[in-house]
């Protein structure tokens, strides 16, 4: 006969694997741990941001350790906003209500001047702390541009407003001669466009992005740094797709199809290759100059961030094995840099901070569900598809990259044998995670007993 206590543990372990193997919607606070949005400071290499479902994470030794800054002490709650960092350090963060702005990361508060639901936030090239940012009225479907020259702490409209537009993200040309912004059009045929200006948003140029809908919205994946009128554009949702536009988006050429949907982009800081991933479809790589993406892993990441401080994904830890891991070969492999129990709490602030007085209330609780036992630094889950579809160790290819030779992973399809079962990396951290949820399961029942008791 099974015991109570037993009885119980299986109960939350049938519990978990039901969620586990259930489709997975929209996550937002409240829901399982989850990360999705990974940035690079532009002026310290040491420094990494990335955005999960219940507040900011934060490293200032390049993802040896990792700090909180929950929901609250940024300003919201229930959101996974758009955040920027800006040359000078600072975080910024899309709001409904306006842009968070963090003077440091322990005390945030609503910039001056906008206070419209902001869909996206991206800093400006260059030395000085600016940034741009597209509101949008949605009942009136105008979407308008907004800049900061010093440093996101007040904001101006810049340009003309975008009419019959429900804008999704923006971007700067690296030499600023371009603006994009992209979205849905509310006009009679709800389409997907994306929007050009080469004077500061004076005047725009709308072209229609193929493929796109309201269920398919184009995001601005990035802009080549030697080219303005070269941009990439991902198509949300499933089957996701990667197109690409040489002039500034009078024509377009579908460049990667996924099963799933295209995740994360990236380009390399050179410009000579690009990255791609999704959670169901793995890491694809393709020098920039052909754009004939190959898969070099299995590996399955919901973020990219390629800047000179590295090459640096984030992941679901239940399908990677880890929240944020390093590349050192052109993302063929990845080193864990961040697991789930391994975030140390809330970032130390002084007791006037809303860090201090609400994200200090709510660790206790959300520590027990991230774990407290970090596993063993050697951990290395990133896995490479082999000839047969399967998983096997990863190992680079790069010298096959770019070259024009076929690498080892060369007619694959996108879907083949990522897909199809669990990878060795997944097997041994989902048994990772059913550890850390017992563990949790035990101290929670240890404190009710000495409470009882």
């Amino acid at each position: 006969m099974i015991a109570p206590r037993n009885r119980r543990t299986l109960a939350s372990l049938a519990l978990f694997l039901a969620f586990e193997l259930r489709p997975r919607a929209a996550l937002a606070n409240g829901a399982f741990p989850a990360v999705s949005q990974l940035l690079a400071d532009p002026s310290d290499d040491e420094h990494l941001v990335l955005r999960s479902n219940f507040g900011l994470l934060i490293s200032h030794d390049r993802g040896k350790n990792w700090d909180l800054v929950c929901e609250a002490g940024v300003g919201y709650q229930n959101l996974e906003p758009a955040i920027a960092l800006l040359a000078d350090g600072s975080t910024i963060a899309a709001l409904p209500d306006g842009i968070a702005h963090g003077t440091t990361e322990c005390a945030f508060g609503l910039a001056a001047g906008i206070s419209a639901y902001v869909a996206d936030v991206a800093r400006m090239p260059g030395p000085a702390a600016r940034a741009v940012a597209v509101s949008v009225a949605i009942e009136a479907g105008i979407s308008q541009v907004w800049r900061s020259v010093d440093g996101a702490q007040s904001w101006q409209p810049w340009g003309a407003p975008l009419p019959a537009l429900n804008a999704a993200t923006l971007d700067v040309a690296s030499d600023e001669s371009a603006l994009y912004v992209s979205g849905v059009s509310q006009t009679a045929t709800v389409k997907g466009v994306l929007a050009r200006s080469v004077d500061g948003g004076h005047t725009w140029t709308r072209s229609d992005v193929p493929g796109s809908s309201k269920l398919s919205v184009p995001y601005i994946a990035a802009i080549a740094t030697d080219d303005s009128d070269t941009l990439y554009v991902r198509l949300s949702g499933s089957p996701g797709k990667l197109l690409v536009t040489h002039d500034g988006g009078a024509h377009w050429t579908t460049v990667l199809d996924f099963v799933g949907p295209v995740d994360g982009f990236a380009l390399s800081p050179d410009g000579r290759y690009a990255l791609a991933s999704g959670r169901v479809d793995g890491i694809w790589r393709a020098s920039t100059a052909a754009l004939a993406f190959e898969r070099v892993s299995c590996t399955k990441l919901r973020c990219l961030s390629w800047t000179s401080a590295g090459l640096f994904a984030c992941a679901d830890e239940f399908q990677a094995g880890f929240l944020v891991g390093e590349s050192r070969n052109f993302g063929s492999t990845f080193e864990a840099r961040l697991h789930m129990s391994c975030v140390r709490g809330p970032l130390a602030c002084d007791g006037d901070s809303a860090v201090t007085r609400v994200c200090e209330a709510q660790w206790p609780a959300l520590s027990e569900v991230l774990g407290s036992d970090c596993p063993n630094a050697g951990f290395t889950p990133g896995q490479q598809c082999s000839d047969d579809g399967s998983s096997g160790a990863g190992t680079s290819v790069m010298g096959n990259a770019g070259s024009g030779g076929a690498g080892p992973n060369a007619g694959l399809r996108p879907g083949a044998g990522c897909s199809l079962g669990a990878s060795a990396a997944a097997r041994s951290t989902g048994l990772f995670a059913l550890l850390t949820l017992l563990c949790a399961i035990a101290r929670r029942r240890s404190i009710h007993e000495a409470i009882d008791s």
